[in-house]
């Protein structure tokens, strides 16, 4: 492998920083759904908050990106990936890039794109369902390079396709096929060249990494849903099945872990969590601590990290989510879901991982299937993946408030693509359509 000297600049997550009401990356600015936004409505006619345009999309799951005014979103059909800029003032479609992007899936349960773009000044970076890692020019609309993690790292389950959204830390594109063969990648955002290469873990999964701190030292935050190989021959076989299993005996080891941004070198890695499949990220909590998180019978863990060294303060049953983000807002974690009751309701808990309140035990509450939540103004912006209602949602510790709520996209299940909001005005998408409402 061919590493070349770089010169990074620590903390500068997307080269050319976008204004502060962009969404230009997966959950957002910082990667951790809150946005800094004010002058929110707190409450909604009946009909729910104005539909100010919509746009027909093809089936999937990936989440829109808003930069400089222009809305990026994927789209996939009949073995053609295309990303999409329309203008996020009409919905308009400004422009297309299309290439074929043939694969299958194991799984004809998920069918559709995943993957939410990562948007700079000058370009865009993208993994579209089947593994094609690509970079797109902006002005030129034109693909610049292009890879793709089946063919070109090693084999990976195909059983659900990927979805995966680059990372750009300083002047590198981070992205992680963990194979054994290629585990975490850092690549030059021009070229596509590789300049450095970690090779310590690999195992299926559906996060993506992501720039945190700890000990005041920038590092990249990686979830490996397999065991460390032994040996560099050593093969194993996916553990991936269609269907969620039934039992707890079916979690596997999956591995949590920091590489230095400069040469990916492992700074810590955190061996004691098991799961079945690895796809919400885990999240930071302020001093150097983490939540991990993930449904399908596992628990949720709370960690330290000091001087690179893992401590493990608490695990809990009471909240892990399945697919959607936990949100760390208000010195507190809300958390969709518990391994009780998977991928239903929405639970609070404080950083000694007691249960503040959990709306399984209100009477009346909704009962919120996998809720794709973003924190805006001191409330939670929720859309339900199973009914198609936006919720909005008091961020208060102290008790369930449920301030407004509204059908926004058609009830057909599924609704799991990330939302976004740039300048008052929040983008949903479901299996037919992307909508952008008017939250002012």
């Amino acid at each position: 492998m061919k590493k070349t000297a770089r010169v990074i600049v620590w903390g500068i997550v997307l080269a050319g920083v976008a204004v502060a009401a962009d969404w230009s990356q997966f959950c957002g600015p910082t990667r951790d759904n809150i946005s800094t936004e004010t002058g929110l409505a707190r409450s909604w006619p009946a009909e729910g908050p104005q539909v100010l345009w919509a746009a027909d999309v093809t089936t999937g799951y990936a989440g829109p990106s808003i930069r400089d005014g222009k809305v990026y979103v994927m789209d996939y059909e009949d073995g053609v990936s295309s990303l999409r800029c329309l203008s996020f003032e009409s919905g308009k479609e400004l422009w297309r890039v299309k290439f074929d992007d043939p694969g299958e899936l194991t799984s004809k349960k998920y069918e559709g794109t995943r993957g939410t773009p990562t948007v700079t000044e000058d370009s865009l970076y993208a993994v579209t369902l089947h593994g094609t890692v690509f970079c797109v020019d902006l002005k030129s609309q034109k693909m610049m390079w292009s890879k793709n993690m089946q063919r070109d790292y090693g084999k990976i389950s195909a059983a659900w396709g990927f979805a995966q959204s680059p990372l750009l830390v300083g002047d590198l594109v981070i992205f992680a096929p963990l194979t054994e063969s290629h585990g975490v990648m850092a690549m030059d955002p021009k070229s596509g060249e590789v300049v450095w290469m970690n090779n310590d873990y690999f195992g299926g999964g559906w996060t993506s990494p992501a720039l945190i701190k700890m000990d005041g030292e920038d590092q990249i935050l990686v979830v490996a849903g397999g065991e460390k190989p032994k040996k560099k021959s050593s093969r194993r076989k996916s553990e991936d099945a269609e269907e969620a299993p039934a039992e707890p005996k079916a979690l596997r080891p999956t591995v949590v872990f920091a590489l230095s941004p400069m040469n990916g070198k492992v700074l810590w890695d955190y061996e004691e969590w098991s799961c079945f499949n690895p796809i919400p990220n885990p999240v930071m909590t302020g001093n150097d601590t983490l939540f991990i998180s993930s449904g399908y019978k596992s628990v949720s863990t709370y960690i330290q990290i000091k001087g690179n060294k893992v401590k493990e303060l608490w695990e809990t049953e009471d909240a892990a989510t399945w697919i959607e983000q936990p949100i760390f807002v208000n010195d507190h974690l809300f958390v969709g879901g518990t391994t009780k009751k998977p991928s239903k309701g929405l639970v609070c808990i404080n950083l000694d991982g007691e249960v503040q309140w959990d709306t399984n035990q209100i009477d009346g509450a909704p009962s919120f299937e996998h809720l794709n939540m973003l924190a805006a103004d001191g409330m939670l912006i929720g859309l339900d993946g199973n009914s198609g209602i936006l919720h909005l949602i008091a961020a208060n510790p102290k008790k369930f408030n449920e301030l407004a709520s509204a059908k926004v996209v058609a009830e057909k299940g599924q609704t799991w693509a990330p939302i976004a909001l740039s300048d008052g005005k929040l983008l949903v998408r479901d299996h037919t359509q992307i909508k952008c409402l008017n939250l002012k």
